[in-house]
């Protein structure tokens, strides 16, 4: 009987270590139903409820250092110097009604995506002034989309990354669309980026993060520069370090029990080591100012993503005009600035008389280094004839290939060396040149192997042979 105890013990651990890594157990639940939902992995720049009551990002210092990279690699916004004398006439300025919002939605929770509200918002102002369309754009798009340019679902981020998503979707949706309406504030993230209906859309031709020049200059220009900004009717999108705990609890408190006429000093934490375990990020949109005779008076108004409190009716706080623009944080003996202000170059365009986006179909789950065959077909509206552009998402883009009759389906074939999950995206134009919207489609290569039971019955078969007493 101790024999018979000992080789069961002994196959069933040598079985149970060929269980697929994808499903070991924590909690009963496999770690892809954790990363899926109730017992989700928070990373460095996922906002986590133990830390405070909002979210923020939590960059480490890599990402930090890469950010920073970001924002001084853009170029720098256009200063209109017509604007100056109607500027230097102007005391109280604000943009707030160009911004279809409900303040008490407006509320990002427990999720690090704070930099994705503002962003969204200077989108909007941009719609509603180029095209007159005065509507509320969806912030889950970005949020369960996001992947497809490498960033996670309530991760921290920037403009330059909120760009890189746009250009390559190509449009921007209404929060009323179908699942586009904000729904991760508890950063729960099972709201697939599949589920989100992109119908009704707005096409978006062109989008760049643009700086808006306020260091190593004076304090006069910097502020200059800014309100040109806000004199052209375009969003300012405004991101700071706090490099701390001490630093996040004393704005989040500002925030939670200060009256909204109260004005915040940003620039108290400058020269200020900043601690990966404790420090963080976090952006707002910048809609207005007040600058009155005397500086006791003079602000910025700040638009936040953290809802309404009993002082706070319509998500605003002010913040001193008169800060340190310069102002930086030290990491790994490198001073970083701490304050941020840019904006965004985006157009529209109409895609009247385009392709329709194309359809694609064919297997979403595959095998490596196996050829894949996928159909895809387009509708011309004056049914010219049409050409295909393909980006495999594996470093290979076919494109453009053609010309194919308006409706006709084609077979192209792909296969993909490395293990992954992949997003197919697929635009149409015709003779005319007139260019569809990308459509994308998601394949998926598995990282679990497959378990192979030939060897198991061979085992069984001589386990039979040399321990028959074990059968009977």
């Amino acid at each position: 009987m101790k024999k018979k105890l000992v080789v069961c013990i002994i196959i069933s651990l040598f079985l149970i270590s060929y269980i697929p890594s994808g499903y070991a157990l924590i909690n009963n639940q496999s770690i892809d139903q954790m990363e899926r939902g109730q017992y989700k992995l928070v990373d460095k720049n996922t906002f986590s409820k133990q830390n405070l009551e909002h979210g923020l990002m939590r960059p480490d210092g890599n990402t930090l250092k890469e950010w920073k990279e970001d924002y001084f690699k853009a170029e720098k916004a256009y200063i209109n110097p017509k604007l100056a004398n109607n500027i230097i006439a102007t005391s109280s300025y604000s943009i707030l009604d160009l911004l279809n919002y409900v303040p008490s939605e407006r509320n990002q929770g427990w999720c690090g995506n704070c930099w994705a509200w503002p962003a969204t918002s200077v989108v909007e102002i941009a719609l509603n002034v180029q095209e007159g369309i005065y509507e509320r754009l969806s912030v889950q798009y970005i949020n369960s989309c996001g992947s497809q340019v490498g960033v996670g679902c309530c991760d921290g981020g920037n403009l330059d990354i909120f760009c890189r998503f746009y250009r390559k979707t190509d449009i921007t949706i209404p929060w009323s669309n179908t699942n586009a309406d904000w729904q991760d504030n508890r950063a729960q993230c099972d709201t697939s980026c599949d589920s989100i209906s992109t119908t009704p859309y707005y096409p978006i031709s062109s989008i760049y993060a643009r700086t808006i020049e306020t260091h190593e200059i004076s304090e006069e220009q910097a502020i200059s520069n800014i309100k040109n900004i806000l004199h052209q009717q375009k969003g300012v999108y405004f991101s700071f370090i706090l490099p701390d705990d001490e630093y996040l609890t004393h704005f989040n408190d500002f925030w939670s029990d200060q009256k909204e006429e109260d004005v915040y000093n940003i620039d108290w934490a400058c020269g200020k080591e900043y601690i990966e375990d404790e420090g963080a990020g976090h952006a707002v949109l910048c809609v207005g100012y007040n600058d009155e005779e005397g500086i006791e008076n003079d602000y910025w108004i700040m638009l936040n993503s953290w809802g309404i409190t009993s002082d706070r009716s319509t998500g605003l706080f002010r913040m001193n005009m008169h800060m340190d623009y310069d102002c930086t944080i030290v990491y790994q003996n490198h001073d970083y600035y701490s304050f941020d202000f840019e904006t965004l170059n985006v157009t529209f365009t109409s895609d009247d008389g385009a392709p329709n986006p194309p359809e694609i179909q064919g297997p979403s789950s595959v095998k490596k280094d196996e050829s894949n065959t996928y159909q895809i077909t387009t509708i011309d509206v004056q049914n010219d004839e049409v050409f295909y552009k393909i980006d495999w998402d594996d470093g290979t883009v076919d494109g453009w290939i053609g010309p194919y009759l308006s409706g006709e389906t084609i077979e192209v074939n792909h296969s993909w060396a490395k293990k992954d999950t992949y997003i197919i995206h697929v635009k149409a134009k015709d003779i005319n040149e007139d260019e569809s919207l990308w459509s994308t489609f998601e394949v998926s290569l598995s990282k679990r192997k497959d378990m192979d039971f030939t060897w198991i019955q061979w085992l069984f078969q001589r386990i039979n042979i040399l321990f028959p007493f074990i059968v009977k």
